[in-house]
């Protein structure tokens, strides 16, 4: 950062509206033996860059028409980028041209000046502009690299000139490679590279060769390939892996530090199959009023990662724990998140319990919130209590001692979710993948995830838990990380409203200001139609993006006023961070100076987590869309029924009933002209329109597991049946893939034809 940005970045950071010479020399810490003329003219500078204003006293103001928002950059394909605000602010994503980037990248965490942009002939720059326009963002400083590594296909050509062609596009089109940094790697190998230089608009990205990962068309290299660039962690540090073994040792009785003893209760945990990380457990029992009185026990994790220790450390830098069809990402090591913060059946294990009696109406009548002790009587699964409920004679003998309890349960699971649509909650019914793979890697089957009375009724539960949390600690006013999802937007309500109106329902807010039960009312009416989960869909693009925040700002999705995220604090660091203050609070170990150091940390608490959630998410779509492409690879030429998901210009997306997601291209429709409806979500021919939700029978016709695309045609789109039966062969064979690397390969070395220098690239 220069002389003049560093002075700027200091006054707008002071909060003054006006201040005289004087005044900026003490705001920017020069007002001892300061050179007056430089500030000045520094200043000067400042107001012709429209920053400043000069006022007719001679003092200066901040250009009210311009803010610095701190934001995280999204990259595109092509040569501009949008930059996401993360201060809270209800601003949308802000869009930067590629001359106001100024070196930054996809995924970096940046300070954008937004404001309305005009170039300035003399100086051949970007200004911000005071008169009427749209509102742009300039990258005025870039605060965290988001990539320090790429992953992606090298590619010689024949002279020898090295490119690494990324996975990941918004980042560049392609990384330059000298000699001395290719460290071996084969033509056409996927390989993870250091970032040595970065992109900007005169001069292209170089990398050094820091892994070899292997074939691309090996699924096991690709999956491996999008975990590394995400830059996600497989292997915990040594010095964090000696600490989990060492805070790993059994609880006895002499080191309980006053915990309230559940061990005499009924405790089960209700996870999936393959969960081997069991953070929550449960009990409930009926008084003689006909209150429910409902245990829940969440792991003590912070009794075991102590603030500022190597775990604690590892578990901000990751943020989350990482799910794959095939494994998981830790956010702790297994010696905790399988081990002693695990409420495995029978063991002792210590938590936070929350005690709550809730009236047979659903309300909570009271609760207490206590350090405990428990050990879990049953380790159930979803599969077995949906088949109790459901009344599985063998399995109710088998486990006969909690069936009642099991019946109890349903019946306040109910009772919460007839409350909850009452107050207006949102249920998505939005299909998930279910993807089962062999023990090679490859893919088996994909299906819809079953959403079993037995997941609703922990996630009810849960909620519940996690609101009384939120409520308690904001009416204390404590320090707190809280979950927050704000009521949308009024531009994109409105075009929520379009899209609703093209489907003959109509949405108009009772009141004022939009609440949850003007959304939930369009869900209701859309159940059992075909297009209720394109409807579901396209309403959960309009809202805003639910995140961390240390304001209680209420969660408009939930219809709730206050609500955190407290129940899974062995795979969620957000979770840790309050399960940490809560533990002080009971403890009574919250001093002043304490609640000082809680100030800070809450705030880069929910930021860290907002950002990582964001990228784990990320990464879990990559790897599900890339494991749905092989699965249809096989599937050449064969016929489906599917629902459209998307439209476009180009176009329009398919899903089908496994969830798996293709495109028609437009060629690829009855002949004629097409007009795109972007309002309606429509794609209006001839006789035939296109929209979201219609049913349509689609024949897959190619994949691409580089680019992960999967290309559909109507079922009775005319081609010659060879054609189809080429396809087939070159999907078995691989060629697909091939042809489209030696295409890239080619374009890559066309594009290295405009480098005059190594590292140096003409203006685009």
């Amino acid at each position: 950062m220069n002389f003049i940005e560093t002075i700027y970045n200091k006054l707008i950071t002071s909060n003054r509206q006006s201040f005289s010479l004087a005044d900026a020399a003490k705001i920017t810490g020069l007002a001892y033996g300061f050179d007056k003329k430089t500030l000045a003219k520094t200043l000067d500078v400042l107001v012709k860059e429209n920053k400043l204003v000069k006022l007719k006293n001679g003092n200066y103001a901040l250009n009210k028409h311009l803010r610095i928002i701190k934001c995280f950059i999204m990259g595109t394909s092509k040569d501009y980028a949008f930059a996401r605000p993360l201060t809270g602010e209800k601003d949308k994503d802000i869009f930067v041209s590629s001359a106001n980037l100024n070196g930054a990248c996809h995924g970096d965490t940046v300070m954008v000046e937004v404001g309305i942009f005009g170039k300035d002939r003399k100086y051949k720059r970007q200004l911000p502009l005071v008169a009427s326009g749209k509102q742009e963002g300039r990258v005025c400083e870039i605060l965290e690299r988001g990539f320090s590594v790429v992953v992606g296909i090298m590619s010689i050509n024949e002279r020898g000139v090295a490119v690494v062609i990324p996975d990941d596009r918004r980042f560049a089109d392609s990384v330059f490679v000298d000699q001395a940094s290719i460290n071996g790697a084969p033509n056409g190998s996927k390989v993870v590279l250091d970032i040595i230089d970065y992109p900007s608009n005169i001069k292209m990205a170089r990398g050094r060769v820091r892994e070899i990962l292997g074939d691309p068309s090996d699924v096991r290299v690709t999956t491996l390939s999008i975990i590394r660039s995400f830059n996600l962690f497989e292997e915990f540090p040594e010095s964090v892996l000696n600490e989990a073994k060492r805070v790993n040792i059994p609880v006895s009785e002499d080191n309980q530090d006053g915990r309230k003893d559940y061990r005499d209760r009924t405790i089960i945990t209700i996870d999936g199959e393959d969960a081997k990380d069991f953070d929550d457990a449960i009990s409930l029992t009926r008084d003689e009023d006909g209150n429910f009185d409902l245990g829940v026990y969440i792991a003590d994790v912070s009794h075991y990662v102590k603030e500022g220790s190597e775990l604690d450390k590892e578990a901000f830098k990751r943020g989350t724990s990482v799910y794959f069809p095939d494994h998981v990402l830790p956010m702790l090591p297994v010696e905790l998140s399988n081990g002693i913060c695990s409420l495995n059946p029978n063991e002792d294990r210590f938590v936070l319990a929350v005690e709550m009696k809730i009236s047979e109406a659903g309300k909570i009548i009271d609760y207490e919130i206590h350090k405990g002790i428990i050990k879990s009587a049953y380790r159930m699964t979803y599969t077995k209590v949906t088949a109790i409920l459901n009344g599985d004679k063998n399995l109710q003998a088998g486990y006969k001692l909690i069936v009642p309890m099991l019946y109890e349960m349903q019946a306040l699971a109910k009772i919460l979710i007839t409350r909850r649509n009452n107050a207006g909650q949102l249920d998505f019914d939005i299909p998930e993948p279910q993807i089962l793979l062999n023990d090679d890697g490859t893919v088996k089957d994909i299906r819809r995830k079953p959403r079993e009375m037995a997941d609703r009724l922990i996630e009810q539960f849960m909620v519940l838990t996690n609101e009384v949390i939120a409520r308690h600690f904001d009416n204390i006013k404590l320090p707190f990380v809280y979950r927050v999802h704000e009521v949308p937007t009024l531009e994109r309500a409105q075009k929520f409203r379009a899209f609703a109106s093209s489907l003959g329902l109509k949405f108009t807010p009772a009141g004022k200001e939009l609440s949850p039960k003007d959304f939930q009312t369009l869900l209701v009416q859309s159940k059992g139609q075909d297009y209720s989960t394109a409807l579901s869909k396209v309403m959960l693009r309009s809202m805003q993006k639910a995140r961390y925040e240390t304001q209680n700002l209420g969660h408009f999705g939930l219809a709730l006023k206050d609500y955190c995220h407290f129940t899974s604090p062995i795979r969620r660091y957000p979770d840790l961070s309050i399960h940490r203050i809560i533990s002080a609070c009971l403890g009574g170990k919250l001093t002043d100076k304490k609640l000082r150091e809680y100030e800070s940390f809450v705030t880069i608490s929910a930021e860290r987590s907002s950002t990582m959630e964001r990228q784990a998410e990320e990464a879990e779509r990559t790897v599900d869309a890339q494991k749905q492409t092989e699965f249809m690879q096989g599937k050449i030429g064969e016929v489906f029924e599917g629902t459209v998901s998307g439209v476009t210009e180009n176009g329009i997306y398919v899903e089908l009933e496994n969830t798996c997601e293709g495109f028609i291209n437009i060629a690829r429709l009855p002949k004629g002209k097409y007009d795109y409806d972007e309002a309606h979500y429509m794609l209006r021919g001839v006789g035939k329109t296109y929209r979201i939700g219609d049913k349509i029978s689609i024949r897959v016709v190619s994949t691409d597991t580089v680019l992960r695309r999967i290309d559909f045609e109507l079922s009775d789109f005319h081609r010659e049946d060879s054609e189809i039966e080429i396809a087939k062969q070159k999907n078995k064979y691989g060629k697909n893939d091939s042809e489209q690397k030696h295409k890239k390969s080619e374009n890559s070395q066309k594009r290295q034809r405009k480098f005059s220098k190594f590292g140096k690239k003409k203006n685009r």
